[in-house]
């Protein structure tokens, strides 16, 4: 029986800049009720968990997903962009993400230094592999979203081990209409976003009539399976 429904992911799904978001930085208990998944839930009259993130990479998204998911719940996952790097995890502690676009020597010097497409899609496609296959390993029912099309992207940085990882999990990657992420889908209808890029409260109303049908067939599916 599916009584609620958890998400994993960054700023999208923790609902930065939203109206009922507390605190953009990505504190716990101070997310959004207003992304499409809380209002999916809402409609659906199941409880509410979020354990997305602000500003998080994707290997700190599936160390959630191991510590969080469950069976009794529709885990809904949005991974994020490939280029952030997640390091130096200590005492179940995660410094800030290092992403584009921050001032800071460290991420400065990873950038100029260290940093590689390839390695993006190796380190990505590894981390991303590794959390479904525990998801379908432990029957626990999910839903994923991308935010970047390198994740699958064949045109460039592509050797074999790449196009083998990427068959692994593309049909378990879905996007909104038009092959769009939700950013690309929120521009093209045109709905307002805040400053950081987080479209707002329509956006999330609107995706939340595209999901909500999706996400009860995923909920009967999981119950005609047990």
């Amino acid at each position: 029986m599916i009584d609620s429904i958890k998400t994993f992911g960054d700023s999208f799904l923790f609902g930065s800049d939203l109206s009922d978001c507390k605190d953009t930085a990505g504190k716990y208990g101070e997310h959004s009720l207003l992304t499409w998944p809380a209002l999916i839930a809402k409609d659906l009259d199941l409880a509410y968990y979020c354990s997305a993130e602000a500003g998080r990479g994707n290997t700190a998204i599936t160390a959630e997903i191991l510590a969080n998911a469950g069976p009794t719940c529709l885990n809904i996952i949005n991974w994020t962009w490939i280029d952030r790097f997640d390091y130096n995890f200590r005492n179940h502690i995660w410094p800030e993400t290092i992403r584009p676009g921050n001032d800071n020597n460290i991420s400065k010097e990873y950038y100029a230094t260290m940093h590689s497409e390839l390695d993006d899609k190796l380190r990505n496609l590894i981390t991303i592999h590794s959390a479904i296959s525990y998801l379908k390993t432990n029957n626990m029912p999910f839903i994923c979203t991308y935010m970047d099309h390198l994740i699958l992207d064949q045109q460039y940085n592509c050797p074999k081990f790449i196009r083998r990882l990427q068959d692994q999990i593309k049909n378990d990657l879905n996007t909104f209409p038009y092959n769009q992420t939700f950013l690309e889908w929120s521009r093209a209808n045109n709905h307002s976003e805040s400053d950081n890029w987080h479209p707002l409260e329509q956006a999330h109303q609107e995706a939340a009539d595209i999901w909500l049908p999706i996400y009860k067939k995923a909920i009967n599916t999981h119950i005609a399976n047990l």
